[in-house]
């Protein structure tokens, strides 16, 4: 799930159209537009004129009737959902329940430079929210209460995706305090033989920020949860310079306990990215044995699904990223972020391409859930099939391989070199299992031209479909590919590909 419900509906809808115009560059009518986020026209115009005053970097522009969104190459869309996690109100109470300084609403209101009436219905909607997440709004003081690992990594979540510049940075935190957290990490991460890479470093990093104000509001992480063996704590210089900066900024005294309850993601086993670590959990952790061995049976049954292509390393590493992902959500709950579903865009964006493919990885990852039991919720299910899609690069090239063989023939009068350099375009550029055949001898009129396309699934042609099959399959292109050709043959290999799986059956 995500929090745009918290959202206004004044935003939501902005938010709406800037993703509907960069989604679908090749813009939208007015008609369009409102149709789709159910607004009257001087809404929309007078939506399009505060975006393009307040988000210089995303700039709506109408060009021969349509809308365009023209975006800053420096930028990206994570930018725009930083914007709105740093300016929407709802956001900026969100992350003051987690330092716990306002005991009411009128406190909180002040603070913010809001009104109390406005503050009560943000509170309202992010009261629900929270529930829906499995967490729990709370008063005297406003705080947040729950799963404490899920509570943390909410807020890893929030901060992760209300970064807007390449610089790290967290609010309440001055940038020699963040290096030194970073350098902390960096050799707990080589003291622990731990695999180097930013993004693991990274949320470490702004977990410890999370769990630091967690502690001191009276928040630890379960005890009985942590490891006190098999991890070693750095002791050194950076051990001495994070124990004065925690002292200094939230007078709190840096023991052991506090580093590991600070550093849970690893004590717990939550995450793990070592090959020790990893066997200490296969050891003697059974929750941790049991979810990696139903990851290893769903990885089982994807290798057998892409012609058992994966080693046995590869296998269980793919297991072991599987584990990482969802080990410390809750089985029946759900997963979170804010604003940002990049992984639900990259499979909306990946399934107009692989359709067929990813339709296959949905329909495996939801027996596995239900066989287990866990994980239903559609976003876990999104999540599965991102991890199992991206995890290795070739893995719908191998699925297409399973696919029935279609056969094309390709007519057209070019060239020999050209013929040759555009069959070679739609082979690179559309994604199935087929094999493609020039077209070599006169027709012979219709009826042997009748015959030949019977020996073939379909036709692509640079001339004319005028005289075939109305029911023939058949894409007219020009002699060079375009994205709308491509998304025309795309659209009639996967339709094609899925008949004859479904005729086989």
């Amino acid at each position: 799930m995500d929090f745009r419900s918290v959202l206004g509906i004044t935003n939501k809808r902005r938010l709406a159209l800037l993703e509907k115009l960069y989604y679908r560059r090749e813009g939208w009518s007015s008609d369009q537009l409102m149709s789709e986020l159910n607004c009257s026209l001087p809404i929309l115009l007078n939506d399009i004129e505060l975006i393009n005053e307040g988000h210089p970097s995303f700039q709506i522009v109408k060009t021969k009737g349509l809308y365009y969104i023209v975006v800053d190459k420096k930028v990206s869309l994570g930018n725009l959902y930083a914007d709105f996690l740093n300016s929407c109100p709802e956001f900026q109470i969100i992350e003051e329940l987690l330092y716990e300084e306002c005991e009411s609403i009128t406190g909180l209101a002040k603070k913010l430079y809001l009104s109390s009436s406005n503050t009560q219905r943000c509170l309202k909607k992010i009261e629900k929210a929270l529930l829906d997440a499995g967490m729990e709004l709370c008063y005297r003081p406003l705080r947040i209460e729950g799963n404490e690992g899920e509570v943390r990594d909410f807020y890893y979540h929030f901060y992760s995706e209300r970064q807007s510049a390449f610089e790290s940075t967290l609010p309440k935190l001055p940038t020699e305090h963040y290096q030194i957290m970073e350098l902390y990490v960096s050799d707990f991460v080589t003291e622990n033989q731990i695999h180097e890479k930013y993004v693991f470093q990274k949320r470490q990093v702004y977990n410890m920020y999370v769990s630091f104000w967690r502690i001191k509001r009276g928040h630890e992480f379960p005890k009985d949860q942590l490891r006190t063996e098999g991890i070693n704590l750095p002791q050194g210089e950076s051990y001495k310079a994070l124990a004065q900066a925690v002292n200094e900024r939230l007078d709190m005294e840096l023991t052991p306990a506090v580093l590991r309850d600070a550093l849970w993601l690893t004590f717990s086993d939550s995450v793990l990215f070592s090959v020790p670590h990893i066997k200490l959990a296969l050891t003697d952790n059974s929750k941790y044995q049991q979810l990696f061995n139903q990851h290893y049976e769903l990885v089982e049954n994807y290798n057998r699904m892409l012609g058992y292509r994966f080693s046995r390393d590869s296998k269980i590493s793919l297991a072991i990223v599987l584990s990482n992902d969802f080990y410390m959500h809750d089985p029946q709950g759900k997963y979170i972020c804010f604003l940002r579903k990049n992984r639900e865009a990259f499979l909306k964006e990946v399934s107009k391409v692989y359709r067929s493919g990813v339709e296959k990885i949905r329909i495996l990852v939801q027996r596995f859930v239900h066989k287990f039991q866990m994980y239903q919720e559609e976003d876990f299910v999104l999540n599965y099939m991102y991890l199992l899609i991206t995890t290795e690069v070739d893995s719908l090239e191998w699925l297409a391989d399973q696919e029935p063989m279609l056969k094309i023939l390709l007519l057209s009068d070019l060239s020999p070199t050209e013929e040759t350099f555009l069959a070679k375009q739609i082979t690179d550029n559309i994604y199935g299992n087929f094999r493609i055949v020039n077209f070599e001898k006169l027709s012979g009129g219709i009826p042997e031209l009748y015959r030949e396309l019977a020996k073939y699934d379909c036709l692509i042609t640079t001339g004319s479909s005028r005289g075939l099959p109305e029911d023939y399959p058949v894409v007219v292109i020009d002699p060079f590919l375009t994205s709308e050709s491509k998304r025309w043959i795309q659209d009639m290999i996967s339709d094609l590909g899925e008949k004859k799986r479904a005729s086989r059956r």
